[in-house]
């Protein structure tokens, strides 16, 4: 395990003047930020790597991601964990390594405020050290909060003359009351919380009392329960009550440096009602800028959103709807690379070429001077199409097993590339309601497009048959559309069941 310490406060002049060997600090790179570090040390092989985890994130996972790289031959120059408040502990902790900092990195959605903190106060102690590098790269925008706090994106671009979606921000039932004496009785209404991602506490309203019930639900904090053991969700946070944007959501993933923006993927979301959840993912498909007609409206008016919120450097994820007669309308824009464990990053190199992972590693680490000078600044052509597609449950409880069956059809499948599973034997599976508890997840990948979208289509009744095996009661689960019964004894043999469903 990669050493932990606490070190006393040390000033610029306790910093050697010659700096080296040259390393990177990377914040939270869970999710797709464990690509992100085996990569920089598979093509930096010089290249230290300290690790600094926000406090947002829990022990449990902590130790879990830093067992996998180390099972992967990632090595650490250090492991810092940051406490609120205490940010000169954090940057001596990084600065006593001695060593030169090229780049600071955040791997995932908890670490995106910590990032611009530190890299400010990297930048503060290193400015007048001697040969210390460059100057860290930070985003650069004027409020940090801007980058997590869905109402102020709205009212920032609204600002700025683009359209975004209505909303109110609720802190006390009485401001529910207000908001619910000036809608219709025909309401349609998105309750969620101020702060967060992957769908996690997002609700759907059709009446007044549900508006208020799902607001007492986020408010109390209800909504974290089912993660509070993965992650700490952001404190102070109100309840947004917006409008239902009825129209296509998107995904454009751009690539900022100094100021000049790459997109460098765009992708076509399908969602539906799953579970009694009004949002859940079943896919994301890419695309390439002429396939359909709205895709240049959007990523026109994403650049005019990119230039409000003043983002000057680094990966966005942004999510935008766009609806029929009004247009593009941001959603929210996650100032970080796309998460979803990076298991786009491969697909969408086959497709493209290239990869928001790999251009933002470039811009990063080579000034910008390969793959973020070559790549077009639209995504203009693919070599492939591509669907990934969200494994789901109907069952909860402890995962006994995967119909063998039903995985076996799965990789049948023509355009079938690779499948991943978030759980295996012996763990509890939630019902799929969200991001959090998608249970795995399949790419198609095909040169074909009408074979794609057959292969999507026999996918999408797979999955609605079920295929998940769990325990409840000393009894099994089975999913009913498949019509079999669970047999008296049932013997697993964990070996093969941990085969089919390996760990990330």
């Amino acid at each position: 395990m990669a050493p932990q310490h606490e070190v006393s406060l040390i000033t610029a002049d306790d910093i050697t003047s010659v700096r080296s060997p040259r390393a990177v600090v990377l914040v939270d790179p869970l999710s797709t930020g464990v690509m992100l570090q085996q990569r920089l040390v598979d093509m930096y092989p010089d290249l230290g790597v300290i690790v600094v985890f926000s406090d947002r994130t829990m022990p449990g996972p902590r130790q879990k991601h830093l067992a996998l790289l180390e099972s992967l031959g990632v090595e650490f120059l250090d492991v810092i964990v940051h406490e609120t408040g205490n940010m000169d502990q954090t940057t001596n902790a990084i600065l006593a390594k001695g060593v030169t900092i090229v780049a600071l990195m955040c791997g995932c959605e908890f670490g995106v405020l910590l990032e611009d903190a530190l890299a400010d106060a990297l930048n503060t102690r290193l400015r007048d050290v001697p040969f210390s590098g460059e100057k860290i790269r930070s985003s650069g925008m004027i409020d940090p909060k801007m980058k997590v706090d869905k109402l102020i994106q709205a009212d920032t671009v609204r600002a700025f003359g683009l359209d975004s979606v209505k909303q109110t921000l609720a802190n006390s039932r009485q401001d529910v009351e207000v908001f619910l004496s000036e809608v219709p009785e025909n309401l349609k209404v998105v309750v969620k919380p101020q702060t967060g991602a992957g769908s996690v506490g997002v609700m759907f309203a059709t009446s007044k009392k549900e508006v208020i019930e799902a607001y007492d639900t986020i408010i109390t904090g209800e909504h974290k329960e089912r993660y509070s053991n993965k992650y700490k969700h952001y404190e102070e946070a109100g309840v947004l009550l917006q409008e239902l944007l009825e129209g296509t959501e998107y995904i454009v993933n751009l690539v900022v440096l100094d100021g000049v923006s790459k997109c460098t993927a765009i992708w076509k979301y399908d969602k539906r009602p799953y579970n009694g959840a009004p949002f859940v993912c079943y896919s994301k498909k890419l695309m390439a800028l002429g396939d359909e007609d709205c895709l240049a409206d959007i990523l026109e008016y994403t650049q005019g959103v990119i230039t409000s919120l003043g983002f000057c450097n680094g990966a966005l994820h942004a999510e935008v709807m766009y609806v029929p007669n009004r247009g593009p309308v941001l959603v929210e824009m996650n100032c970080r690379l796309h998460g979803g464990n990076a298991q786009w990053v491969v697909p969408a190199e086959i497709c493209m070429g290239y990869s928001q992972l790999s251009v933002f590693m470039d811009a990063y680490m080579n000034h910008g001077e390969g793959q973020f000078r070559s790549v077009p600044a639209e995504p203009t052509t693919k070599f492939a199409g591509c669907y990934q597609v969200k494994m789901r449950s109907h069952v909860e409880g402890p995962l006994e097993d995967v119909i063998p069956s039903q995985l076996v059809r799965i990789q049948s499948l023509k355009s079938y590339h690779s499948h991943w599973f978030t759980v295996k034997p012996g763990d509890m599976i939630l019902k799929t309601r969200d991001m959090p508890s998608v249970p795995g997840e399949v790419t198609l990948i095909h040169e074909d497009n009408d074979q794609l979208e057959s292969d999507y289509k026999t996918l999408n009744d797979i999955l609605h048959e079920g295929i998940f095996l769990v325990r409840t009661a000393s009894t099994f689960a089975i999913p009913s559309t498949l019509g079999v019964s669970a047999p008296d004894n049932l013997s697993v043999n964990s070996a093969a069941a941990s085969a089919l469903i390996p760990t990330i």
